[in-house]
């Protein structure tokens, strides 16, 4: 992801997105979010359901005391042509927010966002439209 779409998502989400200056010893997140642009909205409506849900759901899980934990990213990047979004602790809704947004992946071209004729490609995996999968046969040729 450009650097200056990555910038926008830890500035508006900065509690989610608290481990990007940890050491790679310590989460993934020290490499940034690996994908492509076209999953920009995807991530940021994500953020914000994630980031609405802690703030504005105080009930206690069963069993828990107190608010929900503060969702943390530990890791976001595209495998096998999905988003994948780890993070440190979700509670149920969360993760089915985070699931959602995970299939909703295959259905969004991960370079460009558009939501027509998305198809994963053969070898390397990706999520692309036709006009993005038809460029980047043509990088291939040449």
């Amino acid at each position: 992801m450009k650097q200056e779409l990555q910038d926008k998502l830890f500035e508006n989400y900065p509690k989610i997105f608290g481990q990007k200056d940890l050491s790679p010893r310590e989460t993934a997140m020290c490499w940034g979010i690996e994908c492509g642009d076209g999953w920009y909205t995807l991530i940021d409506r994500l953020c914000y359901s994630l980031q609405f849900n802690t703030d504005h759901n105080n009930r206690p899980e069963q069993g828990n005391e107190g608010r929900y934990p503060q969702v943390e990213a530990v890791q976001v990047k595209e495998k096998w042509g999905g988003l994948r979004f780890y993070t440190n602790g979700a509670t149920d809704v969360q993760q089915g927010a985070i699931d959602f947004a995970e299939l909703m992946s295959y259905h969004i071209c991960e370079y460009c966002g558009s939501t027509d004729d998305v198809q994963q490609t053969k070898g390397y995996v990706q999520s692309l439209c036709v006009n993005c999968r038809t460029e980047k046969d043509k990088e291939n040729i040449q």
